[in-house]
């Protein structure tokens, strides 16, 4: 599923989309950016219909490469606007990252770094390498991770946290990791003792899917078509097809070892047993008990009451049932080296 690699060779033939409300886009940054990409290439988006427009027009123009600059919400919205344009291109651009937003998954697991570094070594002629990835889809998005659970209220606290911390002397302490912690330790945390655990049925609706041992490997007999993949209480339901959660957060660490198929984790842990497991989780060594792995490819998720749910960083309301999918085409992101 993400194991293609092929070389790719640097062109001028790039733009440049930065979310121009990013915390970390300054107005230092785009002027030395304005002096490295070619001209017209560069743009500052304001809006997500702003930035869909760009996309159009980079797809028009056969531009072969778009360097997405923001968060992961930033650069899962790209993917989605290259994947959307799918029909009116015989080629797409493929997709680099730029570091500029809080948590990076995608930046880390493609070896993004600093972006003007990045976007001058790109302009070297330095190697890189095409990734042809599938993304895990839901509700006709595409997405690299997603979650049910205490994850994602960790992320509705720290939004209410951040909202709440604006203006304040303590703005900066509210945001990116102490804003997180914050938010779990102080919010998620007491609010999710005092409940009980969400009952949930996950059903395999695609191909055979496979129960994943401790080093990665299948084992046990696959799972049908129309069987349960996991029936029980849970804290957690997260999928993905890459390893990191933000802040290189580890949270699946096989979910690039299985072609044709993306890392279904059901955690069934209580909430102070997932607190205190932080640093195994950080490190991509969580073995516990209570937390079941799956290759899966199609999966229904069914809650008996509504959860809170997140894609790739961004907080999506409430679900109570939910399919994943392996997406059908690929997208091409751009690895460092």
């Amino acid at each position: 599923m993400n194991r293609a690699l092929l070389r790719k060779t640097p062109s001028s033939n790039y733009a440049v989309v930065i979310n121009a409300n990013a915390g970390r886009v300054t107005d230092r940054l785009t002027n030395s950016l304005r002096e490295m990409v070619p001209k017209n290439r560069l743009f500052l988006t304001k809006s997500q219909l702003h930035a869909r427009d760009v996309i159009e027009y980079c797809v028009e123009k056969n531009i072969d490469t778009v360097f997405a600059g923001g968060g992961d919400g930033t650069i899962v919205d790209v993917i989605n606007n290259v994947n959307d344009f799918r029909m009116n291109s015989d080629t797409l651009p493929s997709v680099g990252v730029l570091r500029l937003g809080t948590g990076n998954a995608l930046a880390s697991w493609l070896g993004s770094q600093n972006p003007l570094r990045d976007i001058n070594e790109w302009n070297d002629g330095k190697a890189h390498s095409l990734q042809t990835v599938q993304m895990v889809e839901s509700e006709d998005a595409l997405f690299p991770f997603a979650g049910l659970g205490i994850d994602a209220a960790v992320l509705n606290d720290y939004n209410v946290i951040k909202a709440n911390a604006k203006g304040t002397w303590w703005q900066n302490i509210a945001r990116g990791i102490r804003g997180y912690v914050i938010a779990g330790y102080t919010r998620t945390l007491p609010n999710f003792i005092r409940r009980p655990k969400v009952k949930v049925r996950v059903v395999n609706i695609g191909r055979p899917a496979f129960r994943i041992g401790p080093n990665g490997q299948e084992f046990g007999d696959p799972i049908p078509t129309g069987a349960d993949v996991y029936n029980g209480t849970c804290t957690i339901v997260a999928c993905a097809n890459t390893p990191y959660y933000g802040y290189k957060l580890k949270l699946f660490p096989f979910a690039s070892l299985r072609d044709g198929r993306f890392q279904l984790r059901v955690i069934d842990m209580s909430p102070f047993q997932v607190a205190t497991n932080i640093w195994p989780a950080w490190n991509g060594k969580l073995r516990h008990p209570d937390v079941h792995d799956y290759y899966v490819d199609r999966v229904r998720v069914i809650f008996e009451d509504a959860v809170p749910y997140q894609f790739g960083g961004e907080a999506m309301g409430y679900r109570k049932e939910i399919t994943f999918s392996l997406s059908r085409k690929p997208i091409n992101l751009i690895r460092k080296g």
